[in-house]
């Protein structure tokens, strides 16, 4: 039986605290493995990510353009496990290994449930939500499980890094995709929840909740 979450303290405005969010060191590899390893469970396929394995490309250090402030540090390439490819990028990035493990389960339930146990290469594809806009196709040229991971810890990163679109402050969030739902003006606390909804620009409206 699923344990009822109480959200009666939930605040829209501060989904997650700066400090969890860009910890870098949240996880190690090990503890991510194992952590997918509960999670996941009995795998059907090799594709399940605890344990798939798949080529991350090397990466040159990262600088905004806009501000001069590094996005991501350089990593180094080569054939991993799911787990080992989280733990470098969050490392590289500063995005919590906790933060990405929550979206690969937000987009494409990767972490638990039917799907993780048997995901296909479109799942995997689209792992992270990575450049995959609710109104057009993902950008095949970022298909592909590491090269979302890649791509879903830099742009929720260069947000603040970069200083680009929301930052905290006062902005109408929508309900969903479809603007006949509307939305409220919402005022964001941080930047870590800034980047959130720069990456997810939806808000739950009571129902939801």
């Amino acid at each position: 039986r699923k344990e009822r979450i109480d959200l009666s303290s939930f605040d829209p405005g501060h989904l997650i605290d700066d400090a969890d969010f860009y910890d870098g060191n949240a996880m190690t590899a090990d503890e991510i493995q194992r952590f997918l390893d509960d999670q996941v469970g009995q795998c059907r396929t090799d594709t399940c990510l605890n344990v798939l394995r798949t080529t991350l490309p090397a990466r040159d250090r990262i600088v905004s353009d806009a501000t001069g402030e590094t996005v991501c540090e350089a990593y180094e390439g080569g054939e991993l496990s799911a787990a080992e490819i989280i733990d470098r990028v969050q490392r590289a990035c500063g995005i919590s290994a906790k933060v990405l493990l929550v979206t690969l389960q937000k987009e494409q339930s990767l972490v638990s449930g039917r799907t993780a146990r048997d995901p296909d290469d479109a799942a995997l594809g689209a792992a992270m939500g990575a450049r995959c806009p609710d109104t057009a196709p993902c950008d095949a040229g970022l298909a592909g499980f590491a090269a979302q991971i890649a791509q879903g810890a830099t742009d929720l990163k260069s947000y603040s890094a970069s200083d680009f679109m929301r930052q905290p402050g006062t902005h109408w969030i929508a309900y969903s995709p479809n603007p006949d739902c509307g939305g409220t003006d919402l005022t964001i606390a941080n930047e870590a929840t800034a980047a959130l909804y720069n990456y997810t620009p939806y808000q739950p409206n009571p129902a939801a909740l």
